[in-house]
Protein backbone atom coordinates (compact mmCIF):
# COMPACT_ATOMS: atom_id res chain seq x y z
CA UNK A 1 0.00 0.00 0.00
CA UNK A 2 1.06 3.43 -0.76
CA UNK A 3 1.57 6.61 1.51
CA UNK A 4 -0.85 9.00 0.56
CA UNK A 5 -0.08 13.22 0.64
CA UNK A 6 -2.63 15.69 -0.10
CA UNK A 7 -1.83 18.96 0.66
CA UNK A 8 -4.93 21.90 1.31
CA UNK A 9 -4.60 25.86 1.59
CA UNK A 10 -7.83 27.26 3.38
CA UNK A 11 -9.33 30.53 2.01
CA UNK A 12 -12.27 32.30 3.10
CA UNK A 13 -15.68 31.20 2.11
CA UNK A 14 -19.81 30.92 2.97
CA UNK A 15 -19.51 27.53 3.85
CA UNK A 16 -22.01 26.62 6.11
CA UNK A 17 -21.64 25.57 9.96
CA UNK A 18 -22.48 21.24 10.98
CA UNK A 19 -23.55 19.66 13.77
CA UNK A 20 -20.70 17.82 14.47
CA UNK A 21 -17.68 18.94 16.89
CA UNK A 22 -14.42 16.49 16.41
CA UNK A 23 -12.08 18.66 18.60
CA UNK A 24 -11.09 17.10 22.13
CA UNK A 25 -14.14 14.47 22.49
CA UNK A 26 -12.53 12.30 20.24
CA UNK A 27 -12.13 9.54 23.02
CA UNK A 28 -15.37 9.52 23.99
CA UNK A 29 -17.20 9.45 21.00
CA UNK A 30 -15.10 6.84 19.68
CA UNK A 31 -16.49 5.22 23.22
CA UNK A 32 -20.28 6.37 22.56
CA UNK A 33 -19.97 8.52 25.40
CA UNK A 34 -20.25 12.18 24.02
CA UNK A 35 -22.67 14.49 25.51
CA UNK A 36 -25.98 15.14 24.82
CA UNK A 37 -28.38 17.49 23.00
CA UNK A 38 -25.67 17.44 19.31
CA UNK A 39 -28.08 19.06 16.99
CA UNK A 40 -29.41 17.11 14.37
CA UNK A 41 -29.02 17.65 10.93
CA UNK A 42 -31.42 19.75 8.63
CA UNK A 43 -33.05 18.72 5.77
CA UNK A 44 -31.61 18.45 2.19
CA UNK A 45 -31.84 21.42 0.43
CA UNK A 46 -34.25 21.10 -2.63
CA UNK A 47 -32.61 20.24 -6.36
CA UNK A 48 -32.02 23.59 -8.36
CA UNK A 49 -33.42 23.95 -12.04
CA UNK A 50 -30.60 23.01 -14.12
CA UNK A 51 -28.73 25.51 -16.50
CA UNK A 52 -27.91 25.86 -19.69
CA UNK A 53 -24.31 24.69 -19.51
CA UNK A 54 -21.20 27.07 -20.18
CA UNK A 55 -18.59 26.88 -22.71
CA UNK A 56 -15.97 24.91 -21.25
CA UNK A 57 -12.84 26.61 -19.53
CA UNK A 58 -9.45 26.21 -19.06
CA UNK A 59 -9.00 23.63 -16.56
CA UNK A 60 -7.60 24.89 -12.98
CA UNK A 61 -5.42 22.63 -10.93
CA UNK A 62 -7.28 20.63 -8.55
CA UNK A 63 -8.80 21.71 -5.14
CA UNK A 64 -10.36 19.59 -2.03
CA UNK A 65 -13.45 18.86 -2.64
CA UNK A 66 -16.39 20.60 -0.88
CA UNK A 67 -17.88 17.78 1.54
CA UNK A 68 -21.16 16.95 0.87
CA UNK A 69 -21.95 17.31 4.11
CA UNK A 70 -21.33 20.79 3.99
CA UNK A 71 -23.34 20.93 0.97
CA UNK A 72 -26.50 19.88 2.16
CA UNK A 73 -26.53 21.80 5.33
CA UNK A 74 -28.38 25.71 5.13
CA UNK A 75 -27.25 28.37 7.68
CA UNK A 76 -28.75 28.88 10.78
CA UNK A 77 -30.77 26.61 12.50
CA UNK A 78 -30.22 24.37 15.98
CA UNK A 79 -27.52 26.61 17.65
CA UNK A 80 -24.54 24.70 19.11
CA UNK A 81 -24.13 23.68 22.70
CA UNK A 82 -20.58 24.66 24.82
CA UNK A 83 -18.51 21.45 25.31
CA UNK A 84 -15.26 23.32 26.53
CA UNK A 85 -14.01 26.79 26.78
CA UNK A 86 -10.27 27.40 26.84
CA UNK A 87 -8.91 30.40 28.84
CA UNK A 88 -5.46 32.51 27.55
CA UNK A 89 -4.15 35.84 28.35
CA UNK A 90 -0.82 37.42 26.94
CA UNK A 91 0.71 40.21 29.10
CA UNK A 92 4.58 41.58 29.65
CA UNK A 93 5.72 39.17 26.15
CA UNK A 94 3.99 35.76 27.33
CA UNK A 95 0.71 34.06 26.99
CA UNK A 96 -0.29 31.52 29.37
CA UNK A 97 -3.65 29.35 29.90
CA UNK A 98 -5.59 30.07 33.17
CA UNK A 99 -4.84 26.17 34.64
CA UNK A 100 -0.93 27.09 33.87
CA UNK A 101 -0.93 24.47 31.27
CA UNK A 102 0.64 26.60 28.80
CA UNK A 103 2.94 29.47 30.05
CA UNK A 104 5.41 30.57 27.43
CA UNK A 105 7.61 33.29 26.28
CA UNK A 106 6.58 34.89 22.66
CA UNK A 107 8.80 37.07 20.78
CA UNK A 108 9.02 37.84 17.15
CA UNK A 109 10.69 35.93 14.83
CA UNK A 110 13.60 37.22 13.05
CA UNK A 111 12.01 36.86 9.50
CA UNK A 112 9.80 39.82 10.64
CA UNK A 113 12.51 41.51 12.73
CA UNK A 114 12.70 40.73 15.99
CA UNK A 115 14.69 39.01 18.31
CA UNK A 116 13.39 35.27 17.95
CA UNK A 117 14.22 32.80 20.13
CA UNK A 118 11.17 32.18 21.81
CA UNK A 119 7.54 30.76 20.07
CA UNK A 120 5.11 33.36 18.39
CA UNK A 121 1.21 33.38 17.52
CA UNK A 122 1.88 31.79 14.53
CA UNK A 123 3.75 28.57 15.68
CA UNK A 124 0.89 28.31 18.17
CA UNK A 125 -1.67 28.81 15.68
CA UNK A 126 0.10 26.02 13.49
CA UNK A 127 0.25 23.63 16.59
CA UNK A 128 -3.18 24.00 17.56
CA UNK A 129 -4.34 23.26 14.33
CA UNK A 130 -2.43 20.29 13.12
CA UNK A 131 -3.56 18.72 16.79
CA UNK A 132 -6.97 19.70 16.15
CA UNK A 133 -7.15 18.23 12.40
CA UNK A 134 -5.56 14.77 13.63
CA UNK A 135 -8.22 14.66 16.33
CA UNK A 136 -10.81 14.78 13.43
CA UNK A 137 -8.86 12.39 11.42
CA UNK A 138 -8.97 9.90 14.01
CA UNK A 139 -12.55 10.25 15.14
CA UNK A 140 -13.66 9.75 10.94
CA UNK A 141 -11.40 7.27 10.60
CA UNK A 142 -12.57 5.03 13.80
CA UNK A 143 -16.15 5.30 12.73
CA UNK A 144 -15.42 3.67 9.73
CA UNK A 145 -12.78 1.23 11.23
CA UNK A 146 -9.72 2.44 9.46
CA UNK A 147 -5.98 2.34 11.84
CA UNK A 148 -4.40 5.79 11.62
CA UNK A 149 -2.25 5.38 14.85
CA UNK A 150 0.37 6.31 12.57
CA UNK A 151 -1.01 9.28 10.54
CA UNK A 152 0.67 12.60 10.83
CA UNK A 153 -0.33 16.24 10.14
CA UNK A 154 1.79 19.16 9.64
CA UNK A 155 0.72 22.26 8.83
CA UNK A 156 1.93 25.55 8.39
CA UNK A 157 1.14 29.05 9.46
CA UNK A 158 1.88 32.07 6.46
CA UNK A 159 1.71 35.73 8.09
CA UNK A 160 0.91 37.91 4.46
CA UNK A 161 0.67 41.52 4.14
CA UNK A 162 -0.42 43.30 0.79
CA UNK A 163 0.85 47.12 0.44
CA UNK A 164 2.33 49.18 2.75
CA UNK A 165 -0.64 49.67 4.62
CA UNK A 166 -0.46 47.55 7.73
CA UNK A 167 -3.13 44.79 6.17
CA UNK A 168 -1.97 41.64 7.52
CA UNK A 169 -3.90 38.48 6.88
CA UNK A 170 -2.54 34.63 7.20
CA UNK A 171 -2.83 31.57 5.00
CA UNK A 172 -2.63 27.96 6.24
CA UNK A 173 -1.44 24.83 4.21
CA UNK A 174 -1.70 21.01 5.83
CA UNK A 175 0.00 18.02 4.83
CA UNK A 176 -1.36 15.11 5.85
CA UNK A 177 0.17 11.55 5.79
CA UNK A 178 -1.15 8.67 6.32
CA UNK A 179 0.72 4.85 5.84
CA UNK A 180 -0.64 1.79 5.25
CA UNK A 181 -3.81 3.53 3.88
CA UNK A 182 -4.75 2.98 0.10
CA UNK A 183 -4.59 5.91 -1.78
CA UNK A 184 -8.62 6.48 -2.13
CA UNK A 185 -9.71 5.59 1.21
CA UNK A 186 -7.12 8.35 2.48
CA UNK A 187 -8.36 11.14 0.33
CA UNK A 188 -11.79 9.95 1.64
CA UNK A 189 -10.75 10.27 5.52
CA UNK A 190 -9.13 13.39 4.73
CA UNK A 191 -11.59 15.19 2.90
CA UNK A 192 -14.14 14.14 5.90
CA UNK A 193 -11.73 15.30 8.54
CA UNK A 194 -11.76 18.67 6.56
CA UNK A 195 -15.24 19.22 6.71
CA UNK A 196 -15.60 18.20 10.47
CA UNK A 197 -12.05 19.63 12.11
CA UNK A 198 -13.58 22.95 14.20
CA UNK A 199 -10.63 24.78 13.25
CA UNK A 200 -11.08 24.30 9.31
CA UNK A 201 -14.55 25.25 9.71
CA UNK A 202 -13.66 28.45 11.38
CA UNK A 203 -11.22 29.52 8.65
CA UNK A 204 -13.32 28.14 5.59
CA UNK A 205 -16.74 29.94 7.59
CA UNK A 206 -15.54 32.49 9.45
CA UNK A 207 -15.65 32.36 13.25
CA UNK A 208 -17.78 33.51 15.38
CA UNK A 209 -16.10 36.27 17.31
CA UNK A 210 -16.32 38.61 20.58
CA UNK A 211 -14.37 41.33 21.35
CA UNK A 212 -14.90 43.29 25.08
CA UNK A 213 -13.63 45.91 26.36
CA UNK A 214 -13.29 45.59 29.73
Amino acid sequence: MSEEIRRFTHLPSDRAPGPDYSGPGVEAELTGRMPEGRPAERPERPERPERHERPERHERPARLERPARLERLERGGEPYDDLYTARASSALGKVASDDGMLDVRVKAPGELGGPGGATNPEQLLAAAYASCFHNSLTLVAGRQGVRTCDATVETAVTLRKRGTADDYTIATDLTVRLPGVEPAAARRLVEQAHGECPYSRAFMQGAEVHVHLA
